[in-house]
C-alpha cells in the first residue's frame, strides 16, 4: 500500500482488473442467450417438422431405414445434416443464419 498519489498505479491495476471481470459476465451472458436462441430455433424445427408431411412418412418408416435418426431433440436429421420441412419462413431464417454466421 502507497498513501496518497503513490497510490496511482496499483488504484489502475485494481480498477483494470475489475473492467476485465465485468467483461468475462458480458461473455457469459452473452453464450447463455446464443444457447437461448439456439434452444428457440431447434424447438422451432421441431414443431415445423410435426406439420410437414413428407417428414412424418419418413419418421414413420425410421425402422426401415438407415441414414435418417431422430435426435435428443426428436429433430429428423440425414446422418449430420438436418431435414428442414417445406416452410419458407424456417428455411429463410436458416439460411440467413448459415450466411450470416462467422463460421
Amino acid at each position: 500500500y502507497h498513501p496518497g498519489k503513490a497510490n496511482v498505479v496499483a488504484d489502475a491495476l485494481s480498477r483494470k482488473s475489475g473492467m476485465i471481470a465485468g467483461i468475462k459476465v458480458e461473455e457469459g451472458i452473452i453464450r447463455d442467450l446464443e444457447r437461448l436462441d439456439i434452444e428457440l430455433y431447434v424447438r422451432g424445427q421441431h414443431e415445423a417438422q410435426k406439420e410437414d408431411n413428407e417428414i412424418w412418412t419418413i419418421v414413420e418408416n425410421l425402422d426401415k431405414q438407415i441414414e435418417f435418426h431422430l435426435d435428443d431433440d426428436n429433430v429428423l436429421s440425414q446422418g449430420t445434416r438436418l431435414c428442414v420441412p417445406n416452410d419458407a419462413t424456417l428455411r429463410e431464417a436458416l439460411l440467413t443464419e448459415a450466411h450470416s454466421s462467422p463460421f
